[in-house]
């Protein structure tokens, strides 16, 4: 296994100043690696890979993904964003990694095609960029997201219909899937075997603001925020929200899963590396999950990394909350 953890929490607001020093703190918590989304990367070093990989392997880590959001209904956005997928595609390729993951169809503003043209517009994208990823050597998981089309269940399972497992997987973002009142635990099952990449990612709902902002004026922050805080949830550290991480972790691993862990965490009061540590110190302590560093770093006694020939993992103890 490997776990990994986005960059917003280091860069929101586009700071990239602090991508530096994301990568010392990173390091030093013992992550595997990093999601990235913003263009940043491929901006600041496309034709420059190598100088990159070297920065990497310095800190110990890897690209663990690409991610990219598309606007499908509208031809000119779609046109630049599969030609923005395709170079993030070629990036990572080169780089020597290999997962993408895929996003978007938004739910809400004018001109939206119906919704049954909108899922297969989508559909016929992913598969044609799940082709093109897989012509490259690399992997393209759907990621659902609330305030898409997909945040309905419905419209998710439909799209899962009409797209090819071989050329498009599953990446269960578990704390968008609960923000959307999808019953998680049962979506990891039943997709379990298009699973490619995890999001572990946790929200509550205690801590919303209640009460109108000033007489008269909004009750709720509205769903173009949710980044911070938005009408449904706040984003929390794992282990003290509402997704049932346990129960998910053991579907996971009975069905084999054995790929990347990644806690794609978009806001927290606390300092960038103490929320990240907290995180990882949760799918260590709290769920036994171990990632490639740690047991090079011999943090986690007795085990291997798990693959095809590796022992059994020992036993693991019930988790309660």
């Amino acid at each position: 296994m490997k776990i990994g953890f986005a960059t917003q929490i280091w860069v929101r607001d586009d700071h990239w100043e602090n991508f530096p020093r994301m990568l010392d703190e990173m390091s030093l918590i013992g992550l595997d690696g990093f999601e990235m989304a913003p263009a940043y990367l491929i901006e600041k070093y496309e034709g420059h890979t190598k100088e990159l990989r070297q920065l990497l392997d310095l800190h110990d880590l890897e690209l663990a993904s690409y991610y990219t959001g598309l606007t499908y209904h509208e031809p000119e956005a779609r046109r630049r964003g599969i030609e923005e997928v395709k170079r993030r595609a070629r990036f990572v390729a080169e780089l020597g990694y290999e997962n993408l993951l895929l996003d978007g169809a938004r739910s809400r503003g004018e001109g939206l095609p119906p919704l049954e043209d909108h899922i297969a517009m989508v559909a016929e994208t992913a598969n044609a960029l799940g082709e093109y990823a897989r012509s490259l050597g690399l992997s393209l998981s759907w990621h659902q997201h609330w305030g898409s089309i997909f945040e309905a269940p419905p419209a998710f399972d439909r799209l899962m219909a009409l797209t090819d497992p071989d050329l498009l997987g599953f990446c269960p973002d578990v704390g968008q899937l609960a923000l959307c009142g999808f019953d998680v635990v049962e979506t990891v099952r039943r997709y379990v075997d298009r699973v490619r990449f995890v999001h572990y990612k946790d929200v509550t709902i205690a801590g919303r603001p209640q009460g109108e902002l000033w007489p008269g004026g909004p009750v709720a922050p509205s769903d173009d925020g949710a980044y911070g805080v938005d009408s449904r949830g706040r984003w929390v550290e794992l282990g003290r929200g509402m997704v049932d991480f346990p129960a998910i972790t053991e579907v996971l691993l009975a069905a084999g899963y054995d790929g990347w862990i990644v806690d794609d965490f978009d806001y927290t009061g606390y300092p960038a590396r103490a929320a990240a540590q907290a995180c990882k110190d949760y799918i260590n302590g709290a769920l036994e999950i171990w990632g490639e560093r740690d047991i090079r770093r011999g943090l986690a006694q007795g085990q291997v990394p798990m693959g095809k020939g590796s022992p059994p993992r020992p036993p693991r103890t019930e988790v309660r909350r």
